[in-house]
C-alpha cells in the first residue's frame, strides 16, 4: 500500500516530483534496511500493475495501463538510483550490504511493559557503522518457515563498537508483535541474531535553537539517543521533553533524563490529553522545533494541537514505528487534489 499510494502521488505530481523526495529517501531507507535489491522492482511493478487492471476492470484500456506502467517505471528508477548510493557506503565489505550476525551482550529490563534493553556487538571481526541519533536498526528472526523483519530506534549516540536498542513486549496488542516477542522471550545474552546496518532520515534539525521532543510510551527511544546527542554536545539546556505514559514505572529512560535535562524541561505525563494540550501550548515558541513519536492517533492529536497553536507545519517531524500512508499524502497535500488510496 504504501508503494502504491508513493506511486499514485508521483503520478498525480509528475512534474513535481521534488515534493515527493523526504517520503521517497525514508521509504528507500527501509528498503536498503531490509536489502531490496533492483531486480524486485519487476516483479511488484507486474503484480501492482496486474491489480490496477483488475481494479479498474474495463476502465484498464491499454494507453492507461501503458501510463500507469510509466509512472511505475519512473519512481522505481528513482528509487534503485537512491538505494545504489546507499549500499554504495558497505562497498568495502560486500557482506555488510545485507544481514549480519549481531552478539547480545547485554539484556536488562528497564521500564514496567515490560520494555527490556538490548546492546550488541560485532564478534566476526567486521565494521560496525557510525550511525546519527534518530535511526534505527533491522533485526531478523526465523520463526517456522519464514523469516521476519523489525525496525528498532537506537537509544544512544554511536560508541565506537555497540548499538543498542529497548524493545516493549507485545502481550495485549492483535496481533501480538512477531519479532519483539521471539527476541524477548527466546533471546538471551550471548546468543547471535540477524541484523541489517543502521538506517532512516529522521534526524535532528542542526540549526533549531530549540527542541521540543513528545513521545508517548516506547516512543520514548529514538528521543532517547538523540537527547543524549545534544548532552554531548553541552546543548541539553536547547530540549525540552514530554513523555506520555501510563504510571511513572513505564518511563524507560527517567532516570537518564532526569540527570540530563534541566528539572522544569522534563515532563512526565500519566494525565489526560488536556494536560498535554496546556502545557504544550505553555511550552511551544515560534521556532521550536518539534519532534512526535508514538501511535499514529497520538501523533495526529499532537500535531492538531501544534496546529492550534499556529505552529508552522515545517516545523513539526513525525517519526512512526510503522509506514503510514497519510506520511504520502500529507507531503503532497499543497500540491495535489487527490485522496490517498
Amino acid at each position: 500500500l504504501a508503494l502504491a499510494n508513493t506511486v499514485y502521488f508521483a503520478a498525480e505530481n509528475i512534474d513535481n516530483l521534488e515534493v515527493l523526495m523526504p517520503q521517497v529517501l525514508t521509504i528507500a531507507n527501509k528498503h536498503r534496511a531490509l536489502t531490496v535489491q533492483p531486480e524486485h522492482y519487476p516483479i511488484v511493478g507486474k503484480h501492482l500493475l496486474d491489480a490496477v487492471a483488475e481494479f479498474l476492470g474495463d476502465k484498464a484500456t491499454e494507453e492507461i495501463l501503458d501510463a500507469w506502467t510509466a509512472a511505475y517505471n519512473l519512481i522505481a528508477s528513482i528509487f534503485i538510483n537512491i538505494e545504489k548510493d546507499l549500499y554504495a557506503k558497505f562497498d568495502q565489505d560486500q557482506r555488510d550490504k545485507g544481514f549480519v550476525p549481531l552478539t547480545i551482550i547485554k539484556k536488562e529490563r528497564v521500564a514496567s511493559g515490560p520494555i527490556i534493553a538490548l546492546t550488541f556487538q560485532r564478534s566476526d571481526g567486521g565494521k560496525m557503522y557510525k550511525f546519527h541519533p534518530g535511526q534505527y536498526l533491522t533485526l531478523r528472526i526465523k520463526k517456522g518457515n519464514f523469516y521476519h523483519n523489525r525496525h528498532y530506534s537506537l537509544t544512544h549516540p554511536f560508541d565506537g563498537k555497540t548499538y543498542r536498542i529497548a524493545i516493549k513486549q507485545e502481550l495485549n496488542r492483535v496481533p501480538k508483535g512477531v519479532v519483539s516477542n521471539e527476541i524477548l522471550n527466546h533471546y538471551r545474552k550471548g546468543d547471535k541474531i540477524l541484523a541489517s546496518f543502521p538506517a532512516g532520515t529522521f534526524a535532528l534539525i542542526k540549526t533549531a535553537k530549540d527542541h521540543l521532543f513528545i513521545a508517548a510510551g516506547i516512543g520514548i527511544t529514538v528521543f532517547s539517543s538523540m537527547i543524549r546527542d545534544l548532552h554531548r554536545q553541552c546543548k541539553a539546556d536547547r530540549a525540552t521533553l514530554i513523555h506520555c505514559v501510563p504510571t511513572d514505572d513505564y518511563a524507560a529512560f527517567a532516570h537518564e533524563m532526569r540527570s540530563i535535562l534541566p528539572k522544569n524541561q522534563y515532563h512526565l505525563l500519566t494525565q489526560g490529553r488536556h494536560v498535554l494540550q496546556g502545557l504544550i501550548r505553555d511550552t511551544i515558541k515560534p521556532n521550536t522545533h518539534v519532534y512526535v513519536c508514538g501511535s499514529i492517533s497520538f501523533m495526529n492529536k499532537v500535531e492538531e494541537y501544534l496546529l492550534e497553536c499556529n505552529h508552522p507545519s515545517s516545523h513539526i517531524h513525525s517519526e512512526a514505528f510503522r509506514p503510514i500512508l497519510s506520511t504520502i499524502k500529507n507531503a503532497a497535500k499543497n500540491e495535489s487534489h487527490t485522496k490517498s488510496l
